[in-house]
């Protein structure tokens, strides 16, 4: 029985050595676990709990431009930081809610709350980026649990000027938009780090070291653009705005040799001091991001790739009835009548469709793509701004012959005005296309020199025999042609005016929204500006590129010009050439003679009546021409087909009239029409304003409109 005793006892004994070293090894195993596979991170839980680490936010560089004016700085503000906790040990958080709401206009129940809500955690954000005033008071209080910590706060001192290059960044200084977003790597520079010991209640314990790795500031941009010439765009578009109260319209201006911008300007635009004020809408540049059909500002693509390629000479002959027929529809002429025999350079004056047509289809489509590609269409150009497109080129491959023939005026691809500018630039200046650039120079924060960006040739277009040639035309354009309203004293000037119609999703292209623009350079003896104007959907009479961005061109590049102190050029000829004040000469057709005299006697013209009828009959020059004050106009006036004395009349005009309208002219008049064709009358033959003898055939075309007759409308002058 005693041994019975004991046995169990040494069992019991045995088994309690086991179950404790069992425990043992359970805890050397945790223990073991915790220092070798946890330490690390209980150390640096340890370390949270006994140091604060405080974000140095690092100074923003500043955005210069091309003279070293500030465009863009940033400033250090205070910002209001509380410790929770012991906002909630001091039992004044309503009291310190209360003054802090007052000062810094908040909401005092909201901002209550928040610290309540925060009553366990050491950091939380009042307010950022408050002003010296506001932080003066609220020191003076010395509320417990707050305290201060300085923030960059980016400033533009200039407004809204350039704003939708440059963009803004948001409240934790990171770029959003534009510039700010596109060198965000290199403006923001790298934060800091300042650590501090704490006690056991969160408290910074006085007289400990604090370890500082000190932020680097970001590194500063000199930009292309030029302040002074972005002032004279801006004020430019203000203007235009005023007179015309487009959707939207935007000025790009670019030195053509090197590719550098000088200047780029929009409406509408915002202040970036308070982006959140505006429409997110106005924020975009559409300059670089928005693509549009062009029109006959594209025409001098075409025009460089025909002269380069031998397709075409200066004075090769061409023949305008007013439309191309085409296999699968016509193109017609941008003003309805026919232009008659031309030269090329007389075809390009007068922009005409026809014109061009035949010419981009006597090149093909091989030799068109090689310089929509060449020109860098259905491509990004590369500029250094964040939301470029690309445009919108149809592929080679589904070109058909109507796509080949609107292509060539400057419909079915659609283009950035980047794009169209940068091209332009390579037509002007000896054929090199060039990378758009904006930024000249990366300096560090103490203004050293990091990188100097030189401009950058992407390939060799044309010749500069070709580019000679192109010139030559474009100033005929603004002498003698659709543009002679960016004439500029003084320089000899270059361009091509552009009217689009605006295309419309589901629907096709609008009757009554145009996009119009003016694409010019000076002097074209020695390129040293582009500029392209664009004016998406101005409101007025004469909606065209001739009318509303000629005028907006020549405003501004006078005074750019003479800015840049591009020397004038005295030309005997314009020295003794009346003034350039243009108007829009009326329709006095159908009106009585003395009131058609009064009216054009407002306008500064003088009358010639041909004809003894008291009724205006036609009129030379037609409706609606350019034309100079104090120029003439004649008047005919009705003659009954009875009065066998007249020996010559003049062809009326039948353009959108029907059958029996083109019958009652008919009866009206001593010549012989031979109508064909059903519908609406597409164009005639002489053109309308000729004198013709008396009993003269008039042949006319007669057509069904077409659901797309806007082939050609989109390219007018």
């Amino acid at each position: 029985m005693r041994q019975s005793v004991e046995k169990r006892t040494k069992h019991r004994i045995r088994f309690i050595l086991v179950i404790a070293s069992l425990a043992f090894l359970g805890l050397f195993g945790r223990l073991a676990w915790i220092q070798l596979y946890l330490g690390a991170e209980y150390e640096h839980m340890a370390f949270e709990n006994r140091f604060n680490q405080v974000t140095l936010d690092a100074r923003r560089g500043a955005i210069y431009d091309a003279k070293g004016r500030p465009l863009a700085v940033s400033v250090m503000q205070p910002t209001i930081i509380a410790n929770p906790v012991e906002v909630a040990k001091s039992q004044r958080t309503e009291e310190v809610a209360a003054k802090l709401a007052y000062i810094l206009d908040m909401d005092q129940t909201v901002l209550t709350q928040k610290l309540k809500d925060n009553a366990n955690r050491w950091f939380m954000y009042v307010k950022r980026r408050v002003t010296e005033e506001q932080a003066r008071d609220i020191r003076a209080l010395k509320l417990p649990g707050i305290s201060f910590q300085e923030e960059p706060m980016r400033i533009y001192p200039k407004g809204e000027l350039l704003a939708n290059f440059l963009g803004f960044v948001g409240t934790d200084n990171i770029g959003l938009s534009g510039l700010e977003i596109a060198y965000d790597s290199v403006l923001s520079g790298t934060p800091g780090k300042m650590m501090l010991e704490l006690d056991h209640r969160g408290q910074n314990i006085p007289d400990t070291t604090q370890t500082v790795i000190p932020s680097r500031d970001g590194s500063s941009l000199v930009l292309t653009i030029d302040e002074t010439i972005q002032y004279i765009l801006e004020r430019e578009i203000r203007a235009a705005v005023e007179r015309h109260n487009p959707a939207k319209m935007g000025i790009l201006v670019m030195d053509p040799n090197t590719g550098r911008v000088l200047g780029m300007a929009q409406y509408p635009t915002f202040n970036p001091n308070s982006f959140s004020d505006s429409d997110q809408q106005n924020w975009r540049n559409f300059l670089i991001s928005d693509v549009y059909e062009p029109g006959s500002t594209f025409k001098t693509v075409l025009m460089a790739g025909a002269l380069e390629e031998g397709a075409v000479s200066l004075n090769d002959q061409f023949y305008c009835g007013g439309a191309v027929k085409l296999t699968s529809g016509t193109v017609q002429c941008w003003r309805g009548l026919p232009h008659g025999n031309q030269t090329f350079v007389e075809g390009v004056q007068n922009s005409c469709n026809p014109m061009f047509v035949s010419l981009g289809l006597s090149m093909g489509k091989e030799v068109v793509y090689k310089y929509l590609n060449g020109f860098g269409f259905g491509k990004k150009t590369g500029i250094d701004l964040s939301g470029e497109a690309a445009g919108i080129v149809l592929s080679q491959r589904n070109c058909r012959e109507l796509d080949l023939a609107t292509m060539s005026i400057g419909q079915t691809n659609a283009v950035t005005p980047i794009q169209l500018l940068t091209a332009f630039c390579a037509i002007t200046n000896g054929g090199s296309l060039m990378k758009p650039q904006i930024v000249k120079e990366v300096r560090d924060a103490d203004g050293n020199v990091l990188e100097s960006i030189e401009p950058e040739l992407v390939r060799q277009v044309i010749s500069p025999a070709t580019s000679e040639k192109v010139l030559s035309v474009l100033e005929t354009v603004v002498s003698s042609g659709t543009g002679k309203t960016a004439y500029i004293d003084g320089y000899r000037v270059g361009g091509k005016t552009g009217t689009a119609q605006k295309v419309v999703p589901g629907v096709g292209y609008s009757k009554s929204e145009f996009i119009v623009s003016f694409l010019g350079v000076a002097p074209v003896n020695d390129p040293q500006v582009v500029c392209l104007v664009v004016v998406d959907y101005p409101k007025g009479a004469d909606v065209t590129g001739g009318a509303i961005c000629g005028p907006i061109f020549r405003e501004a590049m006078k005074d750019v010009l003479s800015y840049l102190q591009v020397p004038t050029q005295i030309e005997p000829q314009r020295v003794s050439a009346p003034s350039f004040d243009e108007i829009t000469l009326q329709n006095y057709t159908g009106t009585n003679v003395s009131a058609a005299e009064a009216k054009a006697a407002a306008q500064g013209l003088t009358i010639s009546v041909v004809g003894t009828g008291d009724v205006v009959y036609a009129q030379l020059p037609l409706p609606n021409t350019r034309m100079l004050r104090g120029g003439s106009v004649v008047l005919y006036t009705k003659l009954p087909k009875s009065l066998e004395a007249v020996q010559h009349t003049v062809v009326p005009e039948l353009t959108g009239k029907s059958y029996d309208q083109v019958m009652d002219v008919a009866q009206e008049c001593n010549l012989d029409f031979a109508i064909s064709g059903s519908g609406v009358v597409m164009y005639q033959q002489p053109a309308p304003g000729v004198m013709a003898d008396a009993g003269s055939k008039v042949a006319v075309w007669l057509e069904e409109p077409l659901a797309a007759d806007a082939y050609g409308d989109a390219a007018g002058p």
